[in-house]
């Protein structure tokens, strides 16, 4: 049994697979918090999760009959207890990056939860949490999970996780600051 899925961009079913998907990896670490790495050269808010039905609003009632942003995802995980590291482009850094990285610095002002990390070059995308990884071609932006054609792989795999592990924190560092 294969436990890497691919996941293709293509049509808006594919699109709303990986938000699907990539909100499932989310919600789940809420009830086991662990350490989220972010790695995209721009991430943007975006709606996330679609809570029109109200399935979620027991987790958080502020969500209640609507679509949950990407930001409000990522805050959530943080006050249940999740350490989030994003690393993007610092020369490039657009102005909705920015406010998405200020989004998420007032709301979790703790260097111990948030960290943004800032590189000259980056290519890397992928969603790193300790039971998945989401990577491929998919900035973290409204662009990549709505309109642009791209190709991601979700790992289920221990190894392959604790290998993208490592790799990230030699590149970007680890969450101590080293």
């Amino acid at each position: 049994m294969t436990r890497t899925r691919q996941l293709w961009l293509t049509n808006e079913t594919g699109r709303r697979k990986v938000r699907e998907v990539l909100s499932s990896q989310l919600i789940s670490m809420i009830f086991s918090p662990g350490d989220l790495w972010l790695a995209s050269p721009w991430a943007t808010d975006f709606d996330l999760l679609d809570n029109r039905s109200g399935s979620w609003n027991s987790l958080e009632p502020q969500w209640a009959f609507r679509f949950v942003r990407f930001s409000e995802v990522l805050i959530k995980l943080m006050e249940s207890g999740c350490r989030l590291r994003i690393v993007t482009l610092e020369e490039r850094m657009d102005e909705f990056t920015k406010f998405f990285i200020n989004r998420l610095q007032v709301a979790i002002p703790n260097p111990e939860t948030f960290q943004h990390v800032l590189r000259d070059e980056l290519h890397i995308k992928g969603i790193l949490g300790p039971d998945f990884y989401l990577a491929g071609s998919m900035n973290s932006t409204y662009s990549g999970a709505y309109k642009n054609d791209e190709q991601l792989e979700l790992k289920s795999v221990k190894s392959e996780i604790i290998e993208a592990r490592l790799n990230y924190e030699q590149a970007y560092g680890d969450f101590s600051g080293r």
